[in-house]
């Protein structure tokens, strides 16, 4: 009969994400430094309070984790603070539905609050006003880029020069192990699509996003 290795508490609970006997030896080195940094984080608590944390931090991370959209949309606001509906839809590539059905969970669960309201842009259809979700703990700079981030997502020129920065990051860095570009080479890409936008408009957007993601280019 197979051995079970789940995790199991007091409780009778077990939590079947971790295999205490993983043959990745490697990955239980790095679980058990995690939980011993935990353990260890404040040596005057007694064991029994920190038992209790840890059972708690499981259980957040099971409602988190257990669903990967949830977890991508988590996971984004951790790393950048805040975000709108429509920046999580683009960069995680969801529906809206999708998108705005984890905000309200998140919401409900008391992780992100909405922090303001972005004023539609002229010409707009009108409707309700963006809003920006912030995670709790979230600087006014990080609410800040996400608004610029937001506007600079409704510019048609900015979705195309992000869409050619990421082809030539695939067939640069990925495909062909190449880190560098030329100016001009990011100028012959946007000539070859014929775009009704100027062509150094679009230059300008792509190389500063290639820079952003690691990408040297050459003036």
């Amino acid at each position: 009969m197979e051995e079970d290795t789940s995790l199991k508490f007091e409780d009778g609970r077990k939590f079947k994400g971790l295999n205490i006997f993983s043959d990745d030896e490697k990955n239980l080195v790095e679980i058990i430094n995690f939980f011993r940094k935990l353990v260890l984080l404040n040596e005057n608590i007694n064991l029994g309070i920190k038992l209790r944390n840890i059972q708690e931090l499981i259980s957040f991370s099971e409602k988190i984790f257990s669903s990967q959209s949830m977890a991508e949309v988590f996971l984004y606001f951790c790393l950048h603070g805040a975000s709108t509906g429509l920046i999580l839809q683009l960069e995680n590539n969801l529906s809206e539905a999708t998108t705005y059905r984890i905000l309200k969970r998140l919401y409900n669960m008391g992780l992100i609050y909405p922090a303001l309201k972005i004023s539609n842009i002229r010409n707009s259809k009108g409707g309700p006003r963006p809003i920006v979700w912030a995670i709790h703990g979230a600087s006014n700079e990080e609410i800040a880029n996400a608004v610029r981030l937001h506007m600079k997502k409704l510019n048609p020129k900015y979705l195309i020069a992000e869409k050619l920065a990421q082809t030539i990051l695939d067939e640069y860095l990925n495909k062909r192990q190449i880190n560098e570009i030329t100016y001009r080479e990011i100028l012959i890409h946007i000539k070859e699509l014929r775009l009704p936008y100027r062509t150094p408009d679009i230059a300008e957007i792509t190389a500063e996003y290639l820079l952003e993601n690691g990408m040297k280019v050459w003036r």
